[in-house]
């Protein structure tokens, strides 16, 4: 979820960060709230989807772009350690600040109570495996995506393979655990999301072709029509398909897609805090919900903007400056390229 720096991007997937989090954030303030609204943000939730598809590709192509060796496995986990904690340690007393100070007037049932064991657990993003709630409904997701950073770092070399039946053997393996494993809030569950990704990485890596691509993002669909369901598989799939294939790039979707993440962290705290108050404290609120609905966007989008100016973005600049140890035989090609 976190964003990638510049040099590490590819057009459309900017576009596609600012797409799923304001998906995700307009399908949670839509919620329950009937008619056309409600429709409208039905499927919000598989925004979620979408990121673990550009983190399916995002962190192998990164990796490859770094040259990354197994020796380095600290030094990345360190790297999106340092990109992914600091805005969202930030975002929990906010998520409990906005329960307890803002919706728990307003809803009792909204305030929460959080222990340190509750948050040990939300710093090694353990909640869902110990049984203990999150502060805010959205964290799972990251658990999810760390996990993913972990088997995308100790599979890698097989990844990148230049032989077939080693690139295959990584993919049999989690096919086999989304089949045996159907727990959704472990990694496994949506292994085939992120492996789309992983597929068109290696195809812009030139390690498959075109055809080889599709037919293995058929294999995906074909394996996601059950347990994850056609809507996710197909979302997946047209997300995996537009990374391929489309390029598009617009300043307001560079914009959001940079504040993507924070926004993320933030639309539940921010967003449905502005449109609870906004909707007792307005007369007939309920004609006009969809308006309040869009004032909680907007909310979300500003505070994530100071976030991301003041957190994320120094937070990205940090974990650029931890650099991979090359391997003594890469070190001599470079510098023989170099020399030409």
């Amino acid at each position: 979820m976190p964003s990638s720096t510049s040099r590490d991007r590819v057009d459309i997937v900017n576009a596609l960060r600012a797409f799923a989090a304001v998906f995700v954030a307009w399908g949670h303030f839509c919620a329950g709230q009937g008619g056309w609204l409600s429709w409208s943000g039905l499927y919000g939730y598989t925004g979620v989807d979408i990121f673990f598809v550009i983190s399916g590709f995002i962190i192998p192509y990164s990796l490859y772009r770094g040259q990354y060796t197994l020796r380095n496995f600290g030094r990345f986990l360190l790297k999106r350690g340092i990109r992914l904690y600091p805005p969202y340690l930030i975002s929990i007393p906010i998520s409990i600040f906005a329960a307890n100070a803002v919706l728990r007037p307003l809803t009792p049932a909204a305030g929460i109570h959080v222990g340190g064991r509750q948050l040990f657990y939300h710093l090694v993003f353990l909640n869902d495996i110990a049984g203990v709630p999150w502060v805010n409904v959205v964290y799972w997701t990251l658990a999810i995506e760390w996990q993913w950073y972990i088997l995308a770092a100790l599979f890698f070399g097989l990844i990148v393979s230049r032989n077939a039946f080693l690139r295959f053997c990584p993919v049999a393996a989690a096919m086999l655990s989304y089949f045996l494993i159907p727990n959704d809030r472990m990694i496994f569950h949506t292994l085939p999301i992120f492996l789309i990704g992983v597929f068109v990485f290696q195809y812009k890596a030139r390690l498959i072709g075109r055809g080889r691509l599709l037919a293995l993002i058929a294999a995906m669909l074909w394996a996601m029509r059950w347990p994850t369901g056609w809507v996710v598989a197909l979302i997946a799939v047209a997300t995996g398909l537009l990374i391929a294939f489309v390029s598009f790039r617009h300043p307001i979707a560079d914009l959001l897609g940079d504040v993507s993440y924070s926004v993320y962290l933030l639309h539940l705290p921010i967003g449905v805090s502005f449109i609870s108050w906004l909707s007792h404290l307005l007369p007939f609120s309920g004609s006009y919900i969809a308006v309040i609905d869009c004032v909680g966007l907007a909310a979300s989008i500003g505070a994530a903007t100071v976030l991301y100016r003041w957190i994320e973005k120094p937070a990205q600049v940090w974990s650029s400056q931890v650099r991979f140890v090359r391997e003594h035989r890469q070190e001599l090609a470079l510098a023989a390229a170099g020399a030409k």
